[in-house]
């Protein structure tokens, strides 16, 4: 699949994530065990947002988004988030504007995350609703603001990825 292949599965998957979590954003009061997927979710959507940012560029190659260490594999989050802040991948206005506390933070919720999915006890980190406001920015940034792919063949994706993206932030603003 070439890199321009990727976009459209990429910003699918993104918004899978995005629905999860808000469907499960809706019952976390009642059952604080929902965060977990919450989590989920949101690890998904950003980590799907990036492949499609990274695969937007007519110049982008499908190594872009690979695992250098582990071929035919999709690159961990951490080496992810570096390339969508590396202007060797990204260039502004599309580049990541995120600082290494927001990475952080992504960072935590991704560890949840893995902890949750592995069957580890996991910790829910007391700042879950403020790494989860900072990941929303994110795929926000990077599909509805400044995407690096084409918008016009990807309208309807980015249009249904802004309505969850805005339903996730209010509602985590509720909570928070």
């Amino acid at each position: 699949m070439s890199a321009s292949e990727k976009v459209g599965p990429a910003l699918a998957a993104a918004l899978e994530g995005l629905k999860l979590a808000h469907r499960e954003l809706d019952h976390v009061d009642q059952d604080p065990e929902r965060w977990r997927w919450v989590a989920v979710g949101l690890v998904t959507a950003i980590n799907c947002a990036i492949i499609a940012a990274l695969s937007g560029y007519e110049t982008a190659l499908e190594e872009d988004t690979a695992d250098l260490k582990m071929p035919g594999r999709v690159a961990p989050l951490k080496l992810l988030l570096r390339r969508a802040r590396s202007d060797r991948y990204l260039l502004p206005p599309e580049q990541l504007p995120a600082t290494s506390g927001q990475v952080d933070a992504v960072l935590r919720l991704a560890e949840y995350r893995n902890e949750v999915v592995h069957g580890v006890l996991a910790g829910r980190p007391s700042t879950i609703i403020r790494d989860g406001q900072i990941v929303v920015e994110m795929v926000t940034h990077l599909v509805c603001l400044a995407p690096a792919f084409d918008r016009s063949n990807h309208a309807v994706y980015c249009a249904l990825i802004f309505d969850q993206v805005s339903a996730i932030r209010e509602r985590l603003a509720v909570l928070g």
